[in-house]
């Protein structure tokens, strides 16, 4: 018996001396180990209450959910993520999934956000599954820009688009654009890639790994996506080369 209780004693002592080191890692407060994926080496966290924090330009919130919520969306994040290999993760510095909900970055309504710096991106995952597969693809290409922006220059992103085109990230609030597919794609796949070229490429990257099928069949059609399309691929090709 009093083995029993030492043993989950030290248990505990272990999970909640990581839960202290990852918020010395990622400084996010109040977070608890949900998962350690060892295949990807990726590490999820779950909210135990409710956080605020900043994460260097805005104040980040997001909220605890419940068990059933966290599980099924922990599931779908490391089905999307296994179409990846472990050492592609440790390249673009990815370690940290937090997974919770009602995410908002300062007082905007977010489904996902990427802090590089932190090696973490968050999910907001009261979100539906279609949805909820492209943000995951669409944070982790966050982190990869970041880490290797020599494979994805915005000059050369630039000269895809119509000669008369601007992206409006500048003058409209991200919340008044939509992921959802345009049925007129016209070079971008949703409202949302017209809002910066970096979220451009977020949304073609999480195109690729979540529609392949779908994008297939665009890119016959849209010249301008054909060209993005080929852009992103040739970039991930580079950084997979190097692992």
């Amino acid at each position: 018996m009093k083995l029993k209780i030492f043993t989950l004693l030290l248990f505990f002592i272990i999970f909640q001396s990581k839960a202290d080191q990852i918020y010395e890692l990622i400084k996010i407060p109040n977070l608890k180990i949900y998962q350690i994926d060892k295949k990807n080496n990726l590490i999820y966290v779950t909210p135990k209450k409710d956080f605020v924090t900043n994460s260097g330009t805005s104040n980040i919130s997001c909220k605890k959910s419940n068990n059933y919520k966290v599980e099924k969306k922990y599931i779908k994040t490391k089905n999307e993520l296994n179409v990846f290999k472990k050492m592609f993760f440790e390249k673009i510095k990815l370690r940290y999934i937090v997974l919770c909900e009602g995410l908002k970055v300062g007082e905007i309504n977010a489904l996902g956000f990427a802090n590089p710096e932190m090696e973490t991106i968050l999910l907001n995952i009261n979100i539906n599954d279609n949805d909820f597969e492209r943000v995951i693809h669409h944070e982790v290409f966050h982190i990869i820009e970041n880490n290797y922006k020599k494979f994805f220059p915005d000059k050369a992103w630039a000269k895809f688009n119509n000669p008369n085109f601007y992206y409006s990230g500048s003058t409209t609030n991200p919340e008044a654009y939509s992921l959802t597919k345009l049925s007129n794609t016209n070079g971008f796949f949703s409202e949302y890639a017209k809002y910066s070229i970096s979220e451009d490429m977020a949304e073609t990257f999480s195109y690729i790994n979540s529609r392949e099928k779908y994008v297939s069949e665009v890119i016959n059609l849209d010249k301008i996506l054909n060209k993005k399309v080929i852009f992103i691929k040739e970039g991930i090709s580079n950084i997979k080369k190097s692992l």
